[in-house]
């Protein structure tokens, strides 16, 4: 593992604290609505110009990652369940259109839910799941050739 990773430790930190806070987190677990409205979100619609604000948009996820950040450190957890370290990761932005990013986020949630209910696989990290999205685009070229001729058609 890297001298320079900034994560490192951050794992046992949260740990510390949650576990020392659990009884008052509980408690606070209705939002008022002040509260809603300051919450961020995971991901972040920005439009880069007027021309490209119907096709494109800029989505972060770096609150997936940064999250589970403690699960890179192979040497210090060992119980991590997720198929790879934080640290083997780079982060990238992608364009997308806000109702694909909502048909992916749909997927997202059901695949979630088939690995927990038929599978047993719990913690699904946004690295797993965007890496496995990806791969699999990669795998499917052909498929992907096919989505941007409709694409294109409609």
């Amino acid at each position: 593992m890297p001298e320079d990773n900034r994560f490192a430790g951050l794992g046992e930190a949260v740990d510390d604290e949650g576990s020392s806070a659990e009884p008052e987190a509980e408690s606070e677990t209705e939002p008022s609505a002040d509260d809603s409205s300051s919450e961020s979100t995971s991901e972040t619609v920005e439009y880069d110009s007027a021309d490209d604000a119907d096709t494109d948009t800029e989505v972060d996820d770096s609150a997936d990652d940064t999250d589970t950040a403690d699960e890179g450190a192979n040497s210090s957890d060992s119980n991590d369940p997720s198929a790879f370290p934080f640290d083997a990761t780079k982060k990238k932005t992608v364009y997308v259109r806000p109702e694909t990013l909502e048909e992916l986020e749909d997927a997202r949630a059901l695949v979630d839910a088939q690995l927990r209910t038929q599978h047993d696989v719990r913690n699904l990290t946004g690295r797993e799941f965007y890496d496995a999205v990806f791969r699999y685009a990669a795998a499917d070229t052909d498929g992907l050739i096919e989505e941007i001729l409709e694409a294109r058609d409609e």
